[in-house]
């Protein structure tokens, strides 16, 4: 299915996901209405890929449900994970305002639902509403500082911190509460978590091996619970 195709969407109002969204959780019925009269829904299944690295750009993409990993290639061919969308929020960011090639490759974690919108409509809408466009410069600020953050974490942090700040990231914003335990409810493989911290697979498998024989975290299958979020935060540095 073309993803610019409209489709008998879920209706914006009735979204039980706008309220977490920096950008459109405070619209008002008139905002609402005036996106949904330019969006069009493309829906994707696990490994899915939604947009390319290098890829031209056309419009912008919101996410309504389901994960997204973005990843971005290295001149090797190395890919590193760059962070995980959670619904609500703008799948790329770095080309609201100009065209251009997107700058990572965009694909569904999960069964996904994406709102996409032509980038000229896009501006039309926020050309005639401050208030859009003040969410907008509000969202792209804490991009810029998520940005920051991952760079820091890259260049001063070891390959143990990184991967706790990793598994409290997905536990926080993916993970669901279980009495004192956080569990992380993405289906994510173990050469994903090594492409979201930056080394081999197998220096994660033991650098997991080591946070279980700490109780710092447990296995039930595939999936991992946070035990110990206090020593996880701790391990973080």
């Amino acid at each position: 299915m073309d993803p610019c195709k409209k489709t008998n969407a879920t209706d914006c109002s009735h979204c039980v996901v706008r309220v977490l969204s920096s950008f459109c959780g405070n619209l008002n019925p008139h905002e609402i209405d005036t996106f949904m009269k330019v969006k069009r829904v493309h829906l994707y299944e696990k490994n899915d890929t939604i947009f390319y690295e290098e890829n031209s750009c056309t419009g912008i993409y919101i996410l309504c449900s389901g994960s997204v990993k973005l990843i971005q290639s290295s001149k090797t061919g190395k890919q590193q994970i760059l962070t995980i969308v959670s619904p609500g929020e703008l799948i790329e960011k770095s080309l609201l305002f100009h065209p251009g090639r997107h700058s990572t490759t965009a694909q569904a974690l999960e069964h996904c639902e994406v709102s996409f919108f032509y980038r000229d409509e896009f501006l039309e809408v926020l050309k005639s509403n401050n208030h859009l466009a003040l969410n907008l410069i509000k969202t792209l600020s804490e991009e810029i500082e998520n940005a920051q953050e991952r760079t820091r974490r890259l260049l001063f942090k070891s390959a143990k911190e990184r991967l706790a700040e990793v598994l409290l990231t997905l536990g926080r914003k993916h993970g669901t509460k279980h009495d004192r335990e956080l569990s992380i409810e993405l289906d994510l493989k173990r050469e994903e978590l090594a492409e979201m911290v930056g080394v081999e697979p197998e220096t994660v498998v033991r650098l997991l091996s080591f946070l279980k024989k700490e109780k710092i975290i447990r296995f039930d299958g595939k999936k991992i619970f946070i035990v110990d979020e206090e020593k996880l935060t701790h391990v973080s540095g």
